[in-house]
């Protein structure tokens, strides 16, 4: 029962909350946005970002976003090598400097694994997301239709879309498979996936160059485990749509400061291709985790001398 009032509580946030494209540099715990089977344990996780770039000393946008995973097992028996099914509910958001733009989204994912060898398993999911991009260009001036020879038409309303506020919003189906496993020395992953299935239209023109592509990724990590319970991990999430492409890559070292291994910390570096060097800084007690990660850019931008920059922030709670 308990279960069940979340799952209703963050369905409904969700519908009130703001998205976009993940764009978040810890890619072992974002891998699910992309492919919903990835929910590769069973415990319930609750995952909190936040992403704030500034582009030469001015705040660009900022980033939210909230995911939470609820696999549909019975907790004595989450040991045990049996399938299970998982509901993911998760909003994120991206809202422009003075909220010019604002793009908002609400995801509904489930999944199912099977185990096929002892400590392995393939799992299949998927996704229904609702998307909506915003423009609000009220206060920065006036369009052609608002003026006349003698000036601006005092409380001319412009038939131009874009000064009208111009919204838009379609919904997407997403789709993935996976094959992960675990034993005392290493955990491991790989995942395709298909993202807008459907291909919405982005436009209310509703014509064949604003129909939305395919899009494909592929996951996939390696953890190690050493004999002190030390973690070495190596993680990327290859992205292509039309095209264009999106790909990340993270390194990280997690070492145990004390006996009860209830103390972890760790540092990673990103890479997020021809764009930006992400070195990171984590710190896990208990059953939480805190990431804190800052993008140094390194695309075409940074040469022409207009200078980028973001910092993240991400709290992960086992539950």
């Amino acid at each position: 029962m308990k279960k069940l009032i979340l799952l209703v509580i963050i369905a409904i946030t969700s519908l009130s909350t703001y998205a976009q494209e993940i764009n978040y540099a810890r890619v072992q715990d974002m891998a699910i946005w992309y492919n919903q089977s990835l929910k590769t344990d069973k415990d319930n996780t609750l995952r909190l970002n936040y992403r704030n770039v500034q582009v030469a000393g001015m705040i660009a946008y900022n980033s939210i976003s909230a995911m939470v995973d609820i696999p549909l097992v019975k907790r004595e028996k989450k040991v045990e090598e049996k399938g299970y099914f998982n509901i993911s509910l998760g909003a994120a958001s991206d809202k422009s400097n003075q909220g010019i733009m604002n793009n908002t989204s609400g995801l509904l994912g489930v999944s199912y694994a099977v185990p096929i060898a002892e400590g392995v398993y393939v799992a299949a999911g998927f996704q229904g997301s609702f998307y909506q991009s915003r423009l609000n260009t009220s206060g920065d001036g006036v369009f052609g239709d608002q003026l006349s020879k003698y000036g601006p038409i005092s409380g001319a309303i412009s038939s131009d879309r874009f000064a009208a506020g111009w919204k838009y919003d379609h919904f997407r189906l997403n789709a993935g498979v996976s094959i992960f496993g675990k034993d005392e020395m290493s955990k491991w992953y790989f995942g395709l996936s298909a993202l807008q299935l459907n291909q919405p239209y982005t436009d209310i023109l509703k014509l064949d160059e604003y129909k939305l592509p395919t899009g494909f990724s592929l996951q996939g990590g390696y953890t190690y485990f050493t004999e002190s319970k030390d973690e070495i991990g190596g993680h990327l999430s290859l992205n292509w749509q039309g095209g264009a492409y999106k790909h990340f890559f993270y390194g990280s070292f997690v070492k145990e400061v004390d006996d009860k291994q209830e103390i972890k910390v760790g540092a990673g570096i990103g890479y997020r291709f021809e764009d930006a060097v992400v070195p990171a800084i984590e710190v896990h007690y208990q059953k939480m985790l805190f990431n804190l990660s800052y993008d140094v850019n390194i695309s075409s931008l940074n040469s022409a001398g207009v200078k980028r920059n973001g910092l993240e922030l991400m709290l992960k709670l086992n539950f």
